[in-house]
């Protein structure tokens, strides 16, 4: 709601009468405000009217009847009020009644003003008075006027009015007297006369005002204020208020003690003329940041007291705001917690000193509940923490404990506080061992004590055993296994490898450069490689192989369980690989390498020693021959060895050269003589050897994980050749990929034939993929997951080898398995082997009640081919056609089309 706002010009002496007059107008109406112009005379009264728009005119000075007409003909909206109707000389010098004193108007605006005025003149005659002045001592105006102020007020105040009147007679000054006035309810008020004479006259002009309710104001707050003087004086934090320039404005008494002066003297004062210089900066700088941003300060500082002791503060400012939310300075509040601080810290080197004694310590409140334990009783006991506390110390007594015995320590404790002796306790596993246990009673309070249990482990007797049992089987050096326990575990892996049918392999490194770093650096430095040495070893093999150290600078592995050479191959690799990083000797690098030798078991030894001799002698060749890091006993394996790992080499170079191609050969219907198909077969245009089947190459592709890249080459090259052959309009049927286990095996798989289509713009309906029925055989989720996926991307599934492994029943109707294809070793002697012809009979019995098509795989006679068209297998590969390249399987593929 918005202010109305009204001008005033008033010509007079008289202001505050007139101000009065307006505040009571403004009682009726809150929302009205008064702009008075005030001026002790004027002969431009016309002119000032029409400078402004005035809503009230009202004037001492007497005004012509002539212009008084000439205002309310220009200004008909004005209230004006004319308070001297005669001229100026026709005035005189003391008017003694009411009628010549003020005109009626006069008298109509007082009786408007709640505040009690009067008039009277120097004997203490009441002249005139309002209609407010008379009722609160309870008589009329008519009954007022004319009476002397000693008949009309209480004669207590007779003598402190009489003083304040002869003073304004004296000095024609304003005067103020304040005292208690009862109304004519018998309540007392406080009140303030306010006393001016008239000018050029002896008539005073009298105000009174009620100031009770301020007076009680001013001593509330002035309780509030001695009480919260109070409450700061008493607190032990240092409490200060501040001004915008930093100055203090007051203080309590513990802070005047920390200043060293008394409150009068800090008054005014800045933080520099207490404290050391950059102390009083970083206090002033929060203060500037407190009150510039109006915002909260906590934090906590060094500051020195008057005695130069340096104290720890907790300091808390908040800036002090006005009425209209400007900030006038702030308040703050410090906290002396030098004494926490240092408890604190002694706490905490306490806490530290606790949790990393090697004694086994457990604390525990009245009640015998455990509150604190420290590490190492947890290691001793095996419990974590959060399994001790707040469980009772009982529960790690045995079972079978001494009841008498307990509370025998009990009340020796309740006694002297202290209790030593042997005891039995249980650990987690259940187990019971000897300790020796020294308990204490520290009192924290009346009634409330605490337990310390210091434990000191008898057991570690045992702890010594196991490390003799340790080093007489480890070399103390580098950790690994030592002579006697590489003899002990090559034995048993015999065993194993004799009773499993598997082969193991005994992988013995010589160390070149090692004995070079001794003279060179010294025995400290050749420890510290050998230690890394050993790091490295154990690296290159699973948990289940052993690395021991079999001489100074001589290493043995032993590889349980190989499949093939290949296997041991590849940990030689590894260790050789190993050696390619320098060793680092102080500020320098140092560079060793291996010499390895590898003897195979049963191949080349049976025995411990047999076995070490053929490693030891492959080893000696090896140095010998440079072609190599490392060498089978036998000739043959290290050439083959070296030859697999060329190959790996060789074909990661021919997957970044596009070294591979899709050879394909036709599927027929052999009764609608029609190609029905096409098999995919992966062939390597090999640069210095030919061209290689997959048999040469595809079980290291497995092994070194090329396999799932090359699998992937393979399937996107199918997919193109399907959108090219039908850009050509070339009948094809589907062509068959081969899925391998190791690549249903990846999570990735979907994702990427998915990328594959959506690259090649394949269609699914043109591709199947061949999976071994072998791959059924197993529980793994992925494999299955994605066979199930494959199937909802729209790819048929064909199980190759049907009938060779294990039945897959089971997967047929979720994976919507649409062709059989017989394993070629079935077909290989039909007609005339029974077996094979009634295991074809008995597949195609299956086939047509679950509606699958059946495929047999190549026919080599046309014996074969009249058989299998005589039992309706329709689709199978052509005797007489071989794998063809693209171009041959385009041109064979236009002469066999579809008519």
């Amino acid at each position: 709601m918005s202010m109305l706002v009204k001008n005033v010009l008033y010509i007079g002496r008289n202001i505050e009468l007139v101000e009065a007059l307006l505040t009571s107008l403004t009682d009726g109406n809150q929302q009205v405000s008064y702009n008075t112009k005030h001026m002790l005379s004027s002969n431009e009264i016309l002119a000032l009217l029409s400078e402004r728009n005035y809503h009230y005119f009202i004037t001492e000075q007497h005004v012509p009847k002539l212009i008084s007409d000439r205002i309310q003909d220009l200004f008909p909206q004005l209230n004006a009020t004319y308070l001297n109707t005669q001229p100026v000389n026709n005035i005189k010098p003391a008017v003694p009644y009411e009628q010549d004193l003020i005109s009626g108007d006069v008298k109509k605006a007082l009786n408007c003003i709640s505040i009690p005025i009067y008039y009277k003149n120097k004997e203490g005659e009441i002249l005139v008075c309002n209609h407010s002045f008379a009722s609160n001592i309870g008589l009329t105006q008519d009954e007022v006027i004319g009476k002397n102020v000693s008949e009309l007020l209480p004669i207590s105040l007779q003598q402190g009015l009489e003083v304040v009147d002869k003073k304004m007679f004296d000095d024609h000054q304003v005067h103020l007297y304040e005292c208690e006035l009862h109304d004519t309810d018998g309540r007392t008020h406080e009140v303030v006369f306010r006393k001016e004479l008239i000018a050029s006259t002896d008539i005073q002009i009298g105000l009174v005002f009620d100031v009770s309710e301020l007076n009680d104001a001013r001593r509330s707050i002035e309780k509030e204020r001695i009480m919260l003087r109070a409450t700061a004086d008493i607190s032990p934090d240092l409490i200060f208020f501040k001004d915008l320039q930093s100055r203090f404005l007051g203080c309590n008494k513990q802070f005047e003690k920390f200043i060293g002066q008394p409150e009068k003297k800090i008054l005014g004062k800045t933080d520099e003329q207490f404290f050391e210089l950059e102390q009083a900066l970083m206090c002033q700088q929060q203060d500037q940041d407190v009150m510039k941003n109006n915002e909260i300060y906590s934090g906590e500082e060094y500051l020195t007291y008057v005695d130069g002791e340096r104290h720890f503060i907790e300091m808390r400012k908040v800036p002090l705001l006005d009425a209209s939310g400007s900030v006038q300075g702030l308040i703050g509040i410090g906290r002396d917690i030098t004494a926490h601080h240092r408890l604190q810290k002694r706490l905490k080197v306490a806490n530290a000193v606790f949790e990393n004694s090697q004694d086994n310590i457990i604390v525990t409140d009245h009640n015998a509940k455990m509150v604190s334990v420290n590490h190492a009783v947890c290691e001793l006991l095996g419990y974590s923490k959060a399994e001790l506390l707040d469980n009772m110390i009982h529960m790690l007594a045995p079972k079978d404990s001494d009841t008498l015995f307990l509370q025998g320590i009990d009340e020796k404790l309740e006694k002297e506080g202290v209790w030593k002796g042997d005891i039995t306790y249980c650990n987690k596993q259940g187990e019971v061992h000897f300790a020796w246990l020294d308990i204490y009673v520290v009192e924290l309070e009346e009634g409330v004590s605490n337990r310390i249990y210091s434990f000191t482990d008898l057991s570690q007797n045992k702890n010594i055993e196991s490390k003799i049992q340790f080093l007489s089987k480890h070399d103390p050096l580098t950790g690994l296994s030592n002579r006697i326990a590489l003899f002990t575990k090559l034995e048993d892996a015999i065993n194993r490898a004799n009773f499993n049918e598997v082969a193991m392999a005994v992988i013995l490194i010589d160390i070149n450069g090692f004995k070079l770093v001794n003279e060179q650096y010294g025995h400290n430095a050749g420890d510290k490689v050998l230690q890394e040495i050993a790091t490295r070893l154990k690296n290159c093999v699973f948990e289940k192989d052993t690395v021991a150290r079999f001489g100074d600078d001589e290493f043995v592995i032993l590889v349980d369980g190989l499949k093939n050479e290949h296997d041991a191959a590849l940990v030689a690799q590894k260790v050789v690989e190993q050696f390619n990083s320098q060793f680092t000797i102080g500020n320098t690098k140092a560079s060793l390498s291996a010499t390895i030798g590898i003897s195979l078991c049963p191949d080349d030894g049976i025995d411990v020693d047999g076995l070490l001799q053929s490693a030891e002698k492959a080893m000696l060749r090896a140095k010998v021959d440079k072609r190599s890091s490392y060498h089978f006993y036998t000739d043959q394996l290290t050439k083959h060895s070296s030859n697999q790992m060329q190959l790996e080499t060789e074909l990661k170079i021919a997957l970044t050269e596009d070294q591979f191609e899709l050879y394909y050969q036709p599927q027929y219907d052999l009764n609608k003589k029609l190609i029905v198909g096409m098999e995919s077969l992966l062939r390597w245009n090999h640069p210095t050897n030919g061209q290689l089947a997959p048999d040469r190459f595809l079980s290291i592709a497995e092994e070194s994980g090329l396999l799932i890249d090359i699998g992937l080459t393979m399937l996107k090259k199918a997919a193109l050749q399907t959108v090219s052959w039908k850009a050509s309009n070339i009948f094809f049927g589907r062509i068959a990929v081969k899925l391998s286990l190791s690549q249903l095996e990846q999570i990735s798989l979907i994702g990427d034939i998915q990328t594959i289509i959506k690259d090649t713009q394949c269609d699914v309906k043109d591709l199947e993929f061949e999976v071994n029925e072998s791959t059924f055989a197993g529980s793994n989720y992925i494999v299955h997951e994605n066979l199930l996926n494959i199937r909802k991307l729209g790819i048929a599934i064909t199980v190759d080898g049907f009938g060779a492994d294990i039945p897959v029943f089971h997967f047929i109707e979720p994976l919507n398995i649409e062709k059989f294809k017989i394993a070629g070793n079935y077909i290989q002697h039909i007609p005339g082997r029974l077996v094979g012809q009634a295991m074809i009979k008995s597949v195609l019995v299956l086939a047509r009640e679950l509606g699958v098509d059946v495929v047999g795989e190549i026919i080599n006679n046309s014996e074969q081919e009249a058989f299998l068209h005589e039992h309706q297998i329709s689709a199978t590969q052509d005797y007489q056609s071989h794998p063809m390249k693209v171009s041959e399987a385009t041109f064979y593929l236009r002469c066999h089309k579809k008519k």
